[in-house]
């Protein structure tokens, strides 16, 4: 069975990385992949890296499948080399603590005994220190992107009233299930490798390899540490030549790499699910109501001047609070608050006006046998599955993109900051 290595990140901002660093002798003996500054990445750091990645995705263990994800393992390890470097020149430090209970997590995880995780590894060709390093770098990126760059990262009320918006304008449409794998182009330069990776892991992920554990490995999006996957999403809110793609991509189906504005995504559709037919009924307000009485067998006028009451109150309240007022001053005890109530509980008279009545904004006279009312919603509630997300989990996604998009860009910038040799 395939099992997780990849730590999760605090901030859900994704960057992978790679690889572990051997004795220099080692390394001339072994042969030289890539160096990065001063850092040279031996070929055993490959093999070993390779060897992580393909027991973990299920793919197929020869020399054809290595050869193709190569030069994709080779770049994480750049990248990772990157990430430490400027964590040493930040003076960012992730102690042996906290690399220790990111290794007793992965253990929990694939549900290994306490201390399982090193002979799991041995029997499998993969050298500890592997996974440890990885550990290191993904915890040193999150740490370094958490103090240099969240502080420039604003999402003011206007664009979570946008993205509140959209939300409401896709309500009941259907809902897709969708995971993702995302290989960044951050410049015309990365076109041509972007597209010739994203192709080789689409091949890979059609001759069988596990979905979330090539995302975990290879993707550059935050999802990566949930192995790609982004959720219920309806229509609208990806790009639209996602969209269109996933508009008639079946369940379970892999589509094929997709450009966008920003690089190149793969998306499996994992499920799909038909909006649910809202009930009514099952909507709950609070509600308070202006009583005035009639008499028994009221004549004509008198039910007028209660009308007229009415409408006269009608036009002078504002808000709940004004309304609570009056039911104190002209209303009879049966005036005030009503609690809340499911719509399915009124009166067939009272849900039809209720129903449709804004919250705050009192109804026109409903006329009874023995009374003239004044309704008014103070609160509504609607059944769980149909309620938008609360405003601060749209602020926190928002943040997470920008982040992620600048942590993107300032690795890119490390890169070609640095001195790089990577040999075939």
């Amino acid at each position: 069975m395939a099992r997780r290595f990849l730590v999760v990140a605090v901030l859900a901002v994704a960057v992978l990385a790679t690889g572990v660093a051997q004795p220099a002798l080692a390394q001339q003996e072994l042969g030289i992949r890539a160096v990065v500054n001063d850092e040279a990445i031996s070929a055993y750091d490959l093999d070993q890296r390779l060897n992580l990645v393909i027991r973990t995705s299920s793919l197929p263990d020869n020399e054809r499948v290595r050869r193709e994800i190569a030069p994709r393992v080779v770049d994480s390890l750049v990248e990772e080399a990157l990430q430490l470097q400027e964590a040493k020149r930040l003076n960012v430090v992730i102690t042996p603590a906290e690399i220790q209970g990111a290794l007793a997590l992965i253990e929990r995880q694939n549900k290994l005994p306490a201390d399982g995780l090193e002979p799991y590894l041995k029997e499998r060709g993969i050298n500890m220190h592997t996974v440890k390093r990885q550990i290191e770098a993904s915890l040193a990126w999150t740490a370094i992107v958490r103090r240099q760059l969240l502080r420039t990262v604003s999402v003011t009320d206007e664009d979570v009233d946008k993205a509140l918006a959209r939300i409401k304008e896709t309500a009941g449409k259907p809902r897709v299930l969708v995971a993702e794998i995302f290989l960044a182009v951050d410049s015309p330069r990365d076109e041509a490798a972007a597209k010739r990776g994203a192709q080789q892991l689409f091949d890979q992920l059609r001759r069988g390899a596990n979905f979330a554990e090539i995302a975990r490995q290879f993707s550059q999006s935050a999802s990566a540490e949930r192995g790609g996957d982004l959720g219920w999403i309806v229509a609208g809110e990806l790009d639209p030549e996602l969209d269109k793609v996933l508009a008639s991509l079946p369940k379970g189906a892999t589509s094929t790499p997709i450009r966008t504005s920003t690089g190149f995504y793969i998306l499996i559709v994992r499920d799909r699910r038909e909006p649910a037919t809202p009930k009514a009924g099952d909507t709950t307000v609070a509600l308070r109501q202006v009583l005035l009485q009639l008499p028994a067998g009221a004549p004509p006028r008198a039910i007028e001047s209660q009308k007229n009451l009415a409408e006269t109150i009608r036009g002078s309240v504002r808000g709940c609070t004004d309304f609570g007022n009056v039911t104190k001053e002209l209303g009879t005890g049966m005036s005030g608050d009503l609690g809340k109530l499911k719509l399915s509980e009124l009166p067939d008279s009272l849900r039809n006006v209720v129903t449709n009545l804004d919250v705050g904004v009192p109804s026109a006279p409903v006329v009874g046998a023995d009374s003239v009312r004044l309704l008014m919603v103070c609160d509504r509630q609607v059944p769980a599955d149909e309620a938008a997300p609360k405003r601060e989990e749209i602020q926190r996604r928002l943040t997470v993109q920008r982040l992620e998009l600048r942590a993107r860009r300032y690795l890119r910038d490390l890169r070609d900051a640095a001195f790089l040799d990577i040999r075939a």
